[in-house]
Order: C-alpha cells, then structure tokens, then sequence
C-alpha cells in the first residue's frame, strides 16, 4: 500500500491560494473569484471504507457570460478503511475492481455556473461539469485507479460580509466517480467565496433636499378688478366694471357685452354668444346683491317701430339665457331701446355695429 497524502497536500494549498488572494488588489467588478470550501462526503458502499468522511475543495471561478460562470476545482478527502473481506489484491486484468482499504480520492474538474442573480447578493446556482478522480487505495491498481467522473449540483452564494466582498458559500454535490465499476458518492460543502475583483463599496448617496415651498402668494387679481383676491368678496368681475373695495359692483354704472350676436333679423342667440353668456351669468352668480337690466339696442336702419321691438325681442332672449344658468330671475329685467340712444353715427358701417348692442345697466 502506497503512503500518499494527498489531502494533506490539497490543503496546504488552498492555504497558500488563500494567502495569496488575501494580498490581492481589489479591482472594479467582481467577474473572477476563488472559493475555499470544506465538506462532509457521504460514499458508495461499495468503496468498503467508512461512509462518512472530511474533505476540501478549492474552486477558481470567472464571469463567462451574463449570470454564467465557469470553475475549476480541486478537491480531496481521505476515506477510512473497514474490516472487509477482501484481505488480498484482486487478481490482475481480471476485468472487476475491489476498492478496499483506506482510500485517498482527489480530483479535479471543470464545471459550468449559473447563478440566478450574478453575483450579486443572495443568489442561488446550479452547477454540472465533468473532471478527473485518482482513488489511492491499499491495493495498486496501477493506471485504473485514474478515472474520469461527472458532478451535479445546487447551492447559494451569500450577500458581501465584509467590505472587502468576502461571502458565504454552501452547496450540495453528486458525484459519480467511474472508479471500480462507478461509485456514487455526495458530497455537502460549506466555506468562503473570496473574489479576486470586487466593485467598491457604494459611498451613501444623500438623498436630493426637499423641494422649496412656493411662495404664497399674495398679490393676485384673479378678475382684474383691481381688488386682490384675499379681499374679493366678489370674485369673476366682469372686464370694465366699476367695483367698491370688497370686489363688488357699484350700483348705477352700465357695462357694454362683448360678442353677444344675433341670427339675422331673429332674437335667436348665436353659439358664440351663449358661450359669452355663459361666463357673463357666472359674474351675475358672484354678484348677488345687485339688481341689472338687461339693455337691447340697434341701429338706425329700417322701421323704428319694427327696431324697438326686436331689440326688446333680443334683451328677452338674453334675460331668459342669463335665468336659465342659474341667474335669480327677481334680480334682472330686460327692455329694448330700438335705435333711440346711438353711441356711434349711424352713417358708417362700423358706426352701425357699434349701435346694435346689448348692455346690463346695474340699479
């Protein structure tokens, strides 16, 4: 029986890698690594040693793609022997293997990673690759007892446990070892993942200050009225008017309506003039204390009689669009003027429209 040490000799060199590694500089971005990990094996009976056993493992790791890596292994354990049956080599050539005796497995493998979140934080992997066994056992059994094997397995990394981005690894592994008619053997590791490159430590970012409030403000007119709106007690003025110091319309003053527009020869309201109405009716509402008449007038043109009743025929029309928008009808009157009171000569066309107006006369 040969006296080989290998474990021993796995040992002192992960060792030596991790003495190497702990002087290394840290780099940018954390894409190669190494991990020292002892583990528990639980072996093939059919080894005829011990079940249980110690043993480590020391993986090279580097960013392939994406979340995909790539590992090279090393690792050894040694196997007690049993009392068995078998006291005597086999006999050679013989086309069977009988592991008996103490055991010293090493090997070495390649496999291919892929970790659900990187390496960053937390993150779950699975693994599978394929390498070399040499089992050295009591018996020599010369270039058989070199064997390729395969390896599955699953496992997480831990989040960065100190500011040098040392982590926690923990795994489980089958192995299948095609020594002496294949052996099946699993192997439950638990150790450091030490990266060779490590993104720096994130300097706290200060979160932004608070907006500044805006400043209230304090001098708007809302209305143009000439009364700020923290004093409007009558706000939505209409454009022209004459108010008192609460924002409020003085009595006896008369306000010429802007675009209010007739069909030709009708009382009837155009669409744009119910629109001007509309915000015309939301002023009367804010006004509340004031009585108005509704004023209608026209040119010069045609009969005067015909002209004093269509303009009275129009200011009704206004009246009855003003109460419908929610104006108190006891408030507003309307009266037609015809052609008696011109604010322009009836002698140009521009004169002419200037004449046919409607106008609210506060009382």
């Amino acid at each position: 029986m040969r006296s080989t040490q290998v474990p021993a000799k796995t040992i002192a060199g992960a060792a030596l890698v991790a003495a190497m590694t702990a002087s290394t500089p840290l780099l940018a971005q954390e894409d190669k690594y190494i991990d020292i990990m002892p583990f528990l094996t639980r072996v093939d009976e059919e080894r005829n040693t011990e079940r249980q056993a110690a043993g480590l493992r020391t993986a090279f790791g580097w960013q392939t793609q994406g979340n995909w890596f790539t590992e090279v292994h090393l690792f050894g354990t040694q196997l007690d022997g049993t009392n068995d049956r078998f006291t005597t080599p086999p006999p050679l050539f013989s086309g069977e293997l009988y592991p008996s005796g103490d055991n010293d497995l090493t090997g070495l493998g390649m496999d291919a990673v892929y970790s659900f979140n990187g390496r960053d934080g937390y993150s779950p992997f699975l693994l599978g690759g394929v390498g070399v066994s040499h089992n050295n056992t009591k018996f020599d059994y010369g270039y058989q007892e070199t064997n390729a094997f395969i390896n599955l397995g699953a496992g997480i990394t831990s989040g960065a446990i100190s500011r040098s981005g040392l982590k926690i690894r923990a795994e489980v592994r089958y192995l299948r070892d095609f020594f002496a008619g294949d052996m099946n053997d699993w192997q439950f590791g638990f150790g450091l993942s030490i990266p060779l490159s490590c993104p720096p430590v994130a300097a706290p970012v200060a979160a932004p200050p608070p907006p500044e409030p805006k400043p209230e403000i304090i001098n708007l007119d809302s209305d143009g009225d000439g009364v700020l709106d923290r004093n409007d007690r009558c706000p939505n003025t209409l454009p022209g008017a004459e108010v008192d110091e609460y924002g409020c319309v003085v009595a006896d003053q008369t306000i010429t309506l802007e675009n209010i527009q007739f069909e030709f020869n009708s009382a009837r309201l155009t669409p744009r003039a119910e629109a001007a109405l509309s915000k015309v009716a939301q002023s009367l509402r804010d006004q509340p204390n004031t009585q108005v008449e509704v004023a209608g007038h026209t040119d010069s043109q045609g009969n005067d009689s015909y002209n004093l009743r269509l303009s009275g025929q129009r200011a009704e029309s206004v009246r009855r669009y003003l109460v419908q928008n929610g104006v108190n009808a006891a408030r507003i009157t309307a009266r037609g003027y015809g052609e008696t009171q011109p604010v322009a000569s009836n002698a140009t066309e521009s004169g002419r429209a200037q004449n046919r107006r409607v106008e609210l006369t506060f009382r």
